[in-house]
Parts: C-alpha cells; sequence; structure tokens
C-alpha cells in the first residue's frame, strides 16, 4: 500500500511516516524491519533463540521500531546503547517506550561510537546467538529487500519535481528513495539529502553496484544531532531529531515557489505520546 503525497503551503509532503501499522512507531524502518522479519521468522525462532539485537543511540528512533515490531513478531530483544547512565537512560522517552515493549536495553559502552557498540553487540551475540538487526549489516546482505521494501513508495510522488528535500542520517532510506526515482522514471532536477551529523555522500554511493551511480547533493546541517527542532506543517509534526531540521534548511535556502517535495521519512514519538503509551 503506497502512503498518500499531500500539498501543505504549495509543497508536497509524501507521508511515508503515515505508515503506522500498529497504531504507534512508523515510517520505513517500520516496513524493512517487518519483511526482514517475515523473510528470517523461523530462522530467528529455531535457530537464534527467538531473539533479536540492534545497537542505537539513545536518541534514535530505531530502539522503539526493533523493539515494538519484536514484540509483535513473539521475538525476544536487546537494545544496546551507549553513552549514557543509568538515570539519564530511564528518563528518555526512547529507552523508556523500548523498555514498554518488552526490549532488554542495556549500557554497553562508555560512549555511543558505532564500532565500539558494534563490537559489544557481537560478545553479546556470542553469548546468546541473538539475531543482529542492524540495517548498516542488512543494506548489503539483502539489498533488494532492503531498498525495494521502501523504493516502492516513489510510485505516487509527482512525475516531475523541481526539487526533492530528505533528511539523512546515515542514508539508507534516503538511497531508497534515490533507487525508486529510477525505477519509476521520475524526473527530478535537484535531489538533496540534508545531513544530520558527518557528510555521507561517499557512504550513500557504496549503498549501489557500480552501474547505478544515482546524481544528488548532500549538504550537512550544523547542529546539535540530540537536540529536539519541534516542527509542525498544518495539523502533523516532523520528526524532531532529523526531519524538522531538513525541513529549516529547506525553508531558510531553497525558492519556495518552485515544485518541492519533502519526503517525510518516519518520525520519532513525541514525548508525550510515549508518556500515553507507557500509562
Amino acid at each position: 500500500m503506497l502512503t498518500p503525497v499531500q500539498k501543505h503551503n504549495n509543497i508536497w509532503y509524501k507521508r511515508d511516516d503515515l505508515y503506522a501499522p500498529y497504531g504507534d512507531v512508523n515510517g520505513g524502518k517500520v516496513r524493512q524491519t517487518i519483511k526482514l522479519f517475515e523473510k528470517y521468522y523461523k530462522q530467528i525462532k529455531n535457530e537464534h533463540n527467538n531473539g533479536v539485537i540492534q545497537s542505537v543511540s539513545v536518541h534514535s528512533p530505531t530502539g522503539s521500531v526493533i523493539s515494538r515490531v519484536a514484540k509483535e513478531f513473539g521475538f525476544k530483544s536487546i537494545i544496546a546503547v551507549g553513552g549514557t547512565k543509568p538515570d539519564k537512560m530511564d528518563k528518555n522517552w526512547m529507552m523508556k517506550v523500548s523498555k514498554h515493549y518488552g526490549a532488554d536495553v542495556r549500557i554497553v559502552a562508555g560512549h555511543g561510537i558505532d564500532a565500539v557498540l558494534q563490537k559489544r553487540v557481537s560478545e553479546i551475540i556470542d553469548d546468546n546467538n541473538y539475531f543482529n538487526t542492524s540495517f548498516s549489516k542488512w543494506i548489503y546482505k539483502e539489498p533488494d529487500l532492503m531498498f525495494d521494501t521502501n523504493a516502492a513508495q516513489v510510485e505516487n510522488i509527482p512525475d516531475e519535481i523541481d526539487t526533492l528535500v530528505m533528511s539523512c542520517g546515515v542514508g539508507i532510506q534516503f538511497a531508497c528513495v534515490l533507487k525508486g526515482l529510477k525505477k519509476f522514471n521520475k524526473k527530478v532536477k535537484r535531489i538533496i539529502g540534508v545531513g544530520i551529523g558527518p557528510d555521507r555522500t561517499k557512504m550513500i554511493r557504496g549503498y549501489f553496484d557500480l552501474d547505478f551511480k544515482p546524481e544528488f547533493e548532500f549538504v550537512p546541517y550544523k547542529t546539535s544531532y540530540s537536540k529536539p527542532c519541534i516542527q509542525k506543517v498544518d495539523d502533523f509534526y516532523l520528526d524532531d531529531l532529523y526531519e524538522a531540521k531538513a525541513h529549516k534548511w529547506m525553508l531558510e535556502n531553497l525558492d519556495l515557489k518552485q515544485n518541492i517535495l519533502f519526503w517525510c521519512v518516519g518520525r520519532r514519538l513525541l514525548k508525550d505520546e510515549v508518556e500515553s503509551i507507557c500509562m
């Protein structure tokens, strides 16, 4: 099913945040996680002690996505984090909701450097053989599943666009859209990924085969990753870590009279929403 494309203030918005099959966590990562769990269901059940594991930033929505989908599939889940302390983690609403969904949230390092977290995850897997759900791993191991699942959402956007804008973390969702633009032959003059963090141009290009070299621009947005930016478009909120910052860059730097599409990847739950869920 295709999520809708809406027009607000003369800007198109691809509302992939409206993909929320369980009524809470939402967006492209949920769709990819469901597809991954469906394909490897028997293997996780029978060969991985019915458990999955993921390392995440304490602020990222990924922990809530993995733990929520794992709950729906009847899997146990471990969410591995770093760079925090128990008292701070207990106040973090992404960690709070992950625990609510049944995750065993573990502080495994004194900082959040990904390479260290991945090493700690490998050590945990050595002990319990849980299934590693790292998207950065599966984008190479199952590229068709990971790409095509969300690339399909490009089908219903306008056929001709002046500029497409999208927020980027490590750029996996952005890469899905790039593939979808080619698949559905959409004519886009400029494709801009607004990065909340370091330049991911090389990483994004590395997701693709050598015969596919998409043209895009990567713009770093210099701000604190963990500092929320609350922004609402008419009646809906943008993700406060990524999308709202990319949206702000768009409003400040583009000619808004042109034909623009802003891709809503999916947003993390707001603090009030988590409090309501965890009551």
